[in-house]
């Protein structure tokens, strides 16, 4: 589901380590209520199962996701 504003969301959080840690430690659904998403993105996002940027992003990435 790569667009701009998940594109923006990964950006934010590879360059902000407190909206990172908020990311992916229990407080996802805080942060991504800060951002312009569309509820399909917000969903997919929150659905995602991740301990690293790097799994959240690549999950987020998967064709049909």
């Amino acid at each position: 589901m790569p667009t701009r504003r998940i594109d923006e969301l990964i950006w934010i959080a590879l360059t902000d380590s407190v909206f990172r840690e908020r990311l992916l430690n229990g407080q996802r659904h805080e942060v991504l209520a800060t951002l312009s998403l569309t509820e399909v993105e917000q969903q997919a996002a929150l659905a995602v199962k991740a301990n690293t940027l790097e799994t959240f992003a690549g999950a987020l990435c998967q064709p049909g996701f």
